[in-house]
């Protein structure tokens, strides 16, 4: 049985060969010249004129690598006569040697691989993986370095970045970017929002394509956080474009004469609120309910001390004001905007608006004079400040003047809402029917 070659016997054919060693010598530059004109032909000038594309370095290295292997071995084997076999035996080996003393920075090279073929990121692009944050310069064999904010070098193994959360902001691609502005509280959001829009939107490096937005963040102890969002395709600029929006909000902001917020706290006693009848001064409350068809038959003092006693609210766009079926004993007048008067189908449940009530307009009488539920419901149109009048300010001026209930019932009888089905009756039984109600709920 023969014995396999060992390897001195292997290295015999180049340690006997002058001649070979002088060739293959010969040989050396020009594997290194070839290697060098295929990566200047393929990633310099084909890949980057056809496709528009710029190979990493890692890829570069890699295939130079690979191929001064191939070439190598190649040249070996009809130089010294050496057989290729051989040298894969030997390589095998030394394969599996080199893999257990390097598994780290294998690990590291191929995870770079991993990345370049996943396209994850390219050189310029701005990466932030763990605590740090910066502009990609290069990607090696150990790992990627990048030039963080603070103009520092940070290299990151390429395990770690495959490994762990990458979060990419490309170069040519729109990256949204957020700055928060303390406010004055005493200033409308509306105008705040459209002086920082106008302000943001004009600074180098915000992109045109997408509109800055803002918007109302939160409420902090003594201003009102708002914040401008802006996009911007290079992000790498955005410790730059901050400050320069911030710049632009300063001025934006004394020249439409809106206060920046210090950081001011004050102590002071608790006090009530105000209530919301402030809101509307007493003789326009009293004028108000002189235009009310309804009072009419009270005398002016009687209608000086209801208004004393009305209140005062205000409603959003939207609101509810009153609910169908609800239990009340209050009217209201719109004193300022608009309400819609909305019935319910028995049948399938949808609404349907019947009438807009504006200034000088009532609704919710009933209620008032003899008890009974709503029966529609009545929603803000726009912003409304309305004048409630509730049992208890009207019971006292019955009592004093009972006559005015039969007056009350008649003027009630002429505009009953027509939301209620109006029973076959005449108008005097109705009116009958009324006043009795106005009594019993009042104790006349």
């Amino acid at each position: 049985m023969s014995r396999q070659p060992t390897l001195a016997k292997d290295l015999e054919p180049f340690l006997g060969q002058g001649d070979a060693g002088l060739k293959f010598l010969a040989w050396v530059p020009l594997i290194f010249a070839l290697v060098r004109m295929f990566d200047l032909v393929v990633f310099d000038l084909v890949m980057s004129r056809q496709r528009n594309v710029v190979a990493p370095q890692l890829l570069r290295d890699i295939m130079s690598i690979g191929l001064y292997l191939v070439l190598f071995i190649w040249v070996s084997g009809f130089v010294f006569n050496y057989p290729i076999r051989t040298w894969l035996a030997t390589g095998g080996v030394l394969a599996v040697v080199l893999g257990l003393a390097l598994q780290e920075t294998l690990g590291n090279l191929f995870a770079g691989i991993a990345l370049h073929l996943e396209d994850s990121f390219e050189t310029g692009d701005v990466i932030r993986s763990g605590d740090y944050t910066g502009v990609v310069e290069r990607t090696r064999w150990r790992g990627t370095r990048i030039r963080t904010f603070a103009n520092n070098i940070v290299i990151i193994p390429n395990s770690q970045l495959a490994r762990e959360r990458l979060e990419v902001f490309p170069r040519n691609n729109l990256n949204a970017r957020v700055v928060v502005v303390g406010v004055d509280y005493h200033v409308a959001p509306s105008t705040v929002i459209q002086v920082l829009m106008q302000a943001a939107s004009h600074v180098q490096g915000v992109a045109r394509e997408m509109p800055c937005i803002a918007r109302v963040g939160g409420f902090a102890d003594s201003a009102v956080n708002y914040e401008v969002k802006y996009f911007t395709r290079d992000y790498s600029e955005r410790d730059r474009i901050d400050a320069d929006i911030r710049k632009a909000i300063w001025y934006a902001m004394r020249r439409n004469n809106i206060s920046m917020a210090f950081p001011i706290r004050s102590f002071q006693p608790y006090t009530p609120p105000k209530e919301e009848k402030e809101l509307v001064p007493i003789d326009e409350v009293i004028a108000r309910l002189h235009d009310v068809d309804v009072l009419q038959p009270l005398s002016s003092d009687a209608r000086a001390s209801l208004a004393g006693a009305a209140r005062v609210h205000t409603y959003s766009k939207g609101e509810t004001i009153i609910r169908r079926q609800a239990a009340g004993d209050s009217m209201f007048v719109v004193h300022d905007g608009t309400v819609s008067v909305r019935i319910t189908d028995e049948e399938d449940g949808s609404q349907r608006e019947v009438t807009q009530l504006m200034e000088g307009n009532v609704f919710g009488e009933m209620a008032l004079l003899t008890g009974e539920p709503r029966t529609a419901d009545v929603i803000a149109s726009t912003d409304v400040i309305a004048i409630e009048i509730a049992k208890e300010a009207l019971q006292p001026i019955l009592h004093s003047h009972p006559e005015l209930a039969g007056a009350i019932s008649k003027k009630v009888t002429e505009r009953r809402d027509r939301l209620e089905s109006i029973r076959a009756e005449d108008a005097e039984d109705a009116e009958m029917s009324v006043l009795s109600r106005i009594r019993a709920y009042f104790g006349l």
